[in-house]
């Protein structure tokens, strides 16, 4: 069974909050938070905190085993981008943008749901690309008319010499 929780507005980028979420991606709930204690970054401490409610609400509303737990996915995507000014010499400005991240997190107890998910995506690409080799197989064996080319022909001024 799987659990999600997402925290959105988060003031940081999302190459850093990444950074972040690398260190911790397809580890168990329980050794995630000892790398997010000990990792000293802004990103951490947040993803800490939600890495704690999701575990909060796994246990409490879905009735799993907190030890069990890993992290299925995790990402931080970017979020909205507040625009500012900043003035600079000579009656310029330049622009300054500010950042804002949403982090999802995504838990599980079971660790083969990945491997069957993974196959499940695979089997419908197959499918799909299978599908797509048969439609251009069909359009191959039309047959074609080719166009007759005729030939051209260069148009001589009055004035030019042949």
């Amino acid at each position: 069974m799987k659990t999600t929780i997402t925290q959105s507005s988060i003031h940081v980028s999302s190459q850093k909050a990444n950074l972040v979420c690398d260190l911790v991606r397809n580890q168990s709930a329980t050794k995630a938070l000892v790398i997010l204690d000990n990792t000293p970054n802004k990103t951490a401490k947040v993803i800490r905190k939600t890495l704690n409610s999701a575990i909060a609400n796994a246990t409490n509303n879905h009735a799993m085993n907190a030890a069990n737990l890993y992290i299925y996915e995790i990402t931080a995507n970017q979020g909205k981008t507040l625009k500012r000014m900043i003035p600079r010499a000579k009656g310029s400005s330049s622009s300054i943008r500010k950042r804002f991240v949403t982090i999802k997190i995504v838990l599980s107890d079971d660790k083969e749901q990945k491997k069957t998910d993974l196959l499940a995506i695979k089997t419908r690409l197959a499918k799909r690309n299978q599908s797509k080799k048969s439609k251009s197989a069909a359009k191959s064996s039309k047959p074609t008319i080719n166009k007759v080319s005729t030939p051209r022909v260069k148009l001589l001024n009055k004035g030019e010499n042949k």
